[in-house]
């Protein structure tokens, strides 16, 4: 059995995977019982599994080889967990780097998630997470244009 901080650890990481490769249904399913926010956007931009997978399906850029072409990282984790509450906060920061044809290696964009997490049938799961972009890159390359104020 593992610990609650390397469960909600592992769905971070599964997000950031699952978005690389464009896998937008299985991010989807991280968020089914969740919402998802920007600052200066909106307390909700999308919410539950069909509304999150729709979200990033249509403002994310996909390549015939695959994925986003992107590389998420999410570092400096700090969890705290109420194990008698079943809940449970994340503040990570998060850098996410691409590459295309056109487009040299480089990051694009770097910002904090604040994630809240709940326990349920001894499951963790995501509960809200909003999104503080900071640094904004080339970001032409990975989103659809008109899509979101960041492009």
């Amino acid at each position: 059995m593992t610990d609650a901080r390397t469960e909600i650890e592992r769905l971070i990481f599964l997000c950031d995977a699952y978005n690389d490769a464009g896998d937008f249904d299985a991010v989807g399913e991280l968020f089914a019982h969740a919402s998802i926010g920007v600052t200066g956007m909106a307390d909700v931009v999308c919410e539950g599994a069909e509304g999150t997978a729709n979200q990033f399906r249509s403002t994310t850029r996909s390549y015939p080889e695959g994925g986003a072409r992107t590389h998420h990282l999410s570092t400096n984790l700090i969890v705290d967990i109420d194990e008698s509450a079943g809940l449970a906060t994340c503040w990570s920061n998060y850098v996410m780097f691409q590459q295309t044809d056109d487009l040299p290696l480089q990051a694009i964009n770097c910002g904090r998630n604040f994630d809240t997490f709940e326990r349920v049938e001894n499951a963790w799961r995501w509960k809200k997470r909003n999104i503080n972009v900071m640094l904004v890159g080339e970001m032409s390359h990975h989103l659809v244009m008109d899509t979101t104020p960041f492009t």
